[in-house]
């Protein structure tokens, strides 16, 4: 499973944190805007059912009211708001022309107070009322209980309460968008000391630089510094394996040499036989020696340019088998780069040119170009090739030298490791000259 990315990761979690947050923030709201509200109904009720009671007058030993009230919610039949002034038993005394809407009368049975608001529903409308039962004594002096009851629909709360929640939604969508742009803005600011850091470090992986550069925060600073190290510890480890192998390679070839020395002149079958095994121990000796700096290893890769290294290699070729007078042809693509180090380069190229103008009859072609992603190194000569029945032999990459047939060689041997160790190929096949073609594929 592919692992999100650290702006990815920060964007999805801030999103999810502010989506969490924002839906608190709007539940929490249009409940306080509903409580809010409905404190606001009870009072405005409660207020307009004592502005009733003060209406209220005593004729004929009967309570009445006014038809037409101050208040012209009262009077409008489509306002919503209606009030009612009902004895004991039920029995309608008096109702607000915005009641006649309503096809029955209030039930007195429900538990009305000044105090809070009922809900009950009316003829199919939801409602809300306040209500309080009075005493009220008439001119003859008897007594008579009322319930003065005003009541306003729900549905008139309901629609304020759905606008309301349409413009929270609309501002806090606004806000959470601001806040997500705001947000992507800072996180860009706050990761680019990492996208800093991972340049670097891609430009040490590219061979383009030595260590990582730059001014860190202290959070990044082990990190950089800790690379840093890493690839300082590894150049001087490098270092001391060239140098000890170095020298333990001139310790060897002197008891070598003794040996070869001390040999007669004119060799019988058993110093013949020694002979060979002392040259076989020298091969085995330079071929692990070799073999130890390549698989040394390398945490970075680097990059060597190859122009300067390979007419290095042309050169000394050519003085070497000046007796044979080769003509050997160099093409090489501009800006080609080894994505290794430069002694790894030599000894590839080295062996596998040296390997051609030994076989070669008069003329050895070296070609180096860059191809997709890989570095291509084409060698081939005008010599007897290689017989097909040897070539897997030879791509063997799994042989000890000890364990490889007569004549392989040990060049061949060394630039199999090389080639094993940068993930490549090679290939072999019949050059257009008639002798053998080495084509190697380097991923860079």
């Amino acid at each position: 499973m592919k692992t999100w990315s650290l702006r990815k990761r920060m964007v999805v979690v801030s999103c999810v944190v502010l989506l969490a947050a924002f839906s608190v923030i709007y539940l929490i709201t249009k409940s306080a805007y509903t409580i809010a509200s409905k404190a606001r109904i009870q009072e405005s009720l409660v207020a307009q059912i004592y502005s009733l009671m003060a209406v209220a007058e005593d004729q004929d030993a009967q309570l009445t009211l006014r038809e037409i009230q101050r208040n012209d919610r009262l009077n409008n039949l489509n306002s919503g708001l209606v009030a009612y002034v009902l004895d004991v038993d039920g029995d309608l005394i008096w109702r607000s022309r915005s009641s006649d809407t309503f096809a029955v009368l209030p039930d007195i049975n429900h538990d009305y107070s000044l105090s809070y608001i009922t809900d009950s529903k009316v003829d199919g409308h939801d409602m809300f009322w306040i209500g309080d039962t009075i005493i009220w004594e008439h001119e003859n002096g008897i007594e008579g209980k009322y319930l003065f009851l005003i009541g306003e629909k729900q549905a008139l709360l309901n629609a304020s309460v759905r606008e309301f929640k349409r413009e929270i939604f609309v501002w806090l969508s606004i806000t959470a968008l601001v806040l997500i742009v705001v947000l992507a803005a800072a996180l860009n600011i706050s990761l680019k000391p990492l996208q800093a850091a991972q340049l670097q470090i891609e430009l040490v992986s590219r061979g383009d630089a030595e260590k990582v550069h730059g001014n860190f925060p202290k959070e990044l600073r082990p990190l950089t510094d800790s690379i840093n190290q890493l690839l300082a510890g590894e150049a001087q480890q490098k270092a001391r394996y060239r140098d000890t192998l170095g020298n333990l390679a001139h310790s060897l070839k002197t008891p070598l040499a003794i040996i070869k020395s001390e040999l007669p002149e004119q060799l019988d079958e058993r110093s013949r036989s020694l002979k060979k095994q002392v040259e076989r121990i020298d091969d085995i000796v330079k071929y692990q020696l070799n073999r130890s700096v390549v698989t040394a290893g390398q945490t970075m890769r680097r990059k060597s340019e190859v122009n300067p290294s390979i007419k290095k290699i042309v050169d000394a070729l050519r003085k070497v088998h000046a007796s044979k007078s080769l003509k050997i042809d160099l093409k090489v693509e501009e800006k080609s780069f080894f994505p290794g180090d430069q002694g790894d380069f030599m000894e590839l190229a080295c062996n596998l040119a040296d390997n051609a103008c030994k076989w070669a009859k008069s003329q050895v072609i070296i070609t180096i170009s860059k191809q997709a992603n890989h570095l291509i190194i084409k060698v081939e000569d005008d010599g007897v090739g290689v017989p097909e029945e040897k070539r897997a032999l030879i791509l063997n990459r799994g042989k000890r030298l000890d364990q490889q047939a007569e004549g392989q060689g040990l060049g061949l041997s060394i630039v199999m490791d090389i080639v094993k160790i940068y993930h490549g190929d090679l290939f072999i096949e019949r050059s257009t000259m008639g002798g053998a073609l080495f084509e190697l594929k380097i991923p860079v």
